[in-house]
């Protein structure tokens, strides 16, 4: 087992992220949150957005460079589009993101910002040996709550813009360890 396939084994619950959200304590803070939770994408592909890849009538944004230099679109839903309405304000040009130092965020910043956000929440990194919430878990957050609310594999492949249907099935296709333990809690219960 890769590294990459243990570390996709733990994720956020849809409650906790929902408490993270809640408690990011910016607009755009919480815009970044949502759109990492809320599409799966990548912390490079969030900085590298620009206004003008958000498609407001029909609910998607563009990824112009995502890994490999691969771009895609992905849909968002209606709550994160008002989020990100907000925030831009009348802006129609220029990232998306933008610090308050630049007009731009930085990788740093965003990692800052997921871990910032989760202390706030109270919400620890479920992996035992980490223990702040970063931009990828988010990504694995999302993939796994997908497949688990009957999202298809090759969807899930293509909203994460993985190039191969192996790669998701390799990194997701194993049960992760929420899944694991609520079936077990369900088990157990008998054996008692």
């Amino acid at each position: 087992m890769t590294e990459r396939e243990r570390e996709s084994v733990y994720y956020l619950t849809r409650d906790e992220i929902k408490k993270i959200i809640v408690c990011s304590p910016s607009l755009r803070d919480r815009t970044i949150i949502k759109i990492l939770a809320r599409t799966g994408m990548r912390r490079g592909e969030l900085r590298d957005l620009e206004v003008r890849d958000v498609d407001f009538d029909k609910r998607r944004i563009y990824i112009r460079s995502g890994k490999g230099d691969k771009s895609r679109t992905v849909p968002v839903d209606s709550d994160t589009l008002q989020d990100i309405k907000f925030y831009i304000g009348d802006r129609k040009e220029g990232k998306l993101i933008t610090s308050n130092k630049q007009n731009t965020i930085s990788l740093k910043q965003i990692n800052e910002i997921c871990a910032k956000c989760g202390r706030i929440a109270g919400v620890r990194h479920p992996n035992p040996g980490k223990k702040d919430i970063t931009p990828h878990l988010f990504r694995h957050s999302f993939a796994r709550i997908m497949l688990e609310k009957g999202m298809r594999m090759e969807e899930v492949q293509k909203m994460l813009g993985h190039s191969s249907i192996k790669t998701t099935i390799d990194v997701y296709g194993t049960p992760g360890i929420e899944s694991v333990q609520k079936n077990y809690d369900k088990i157990i219960e008998s054996f008692v």
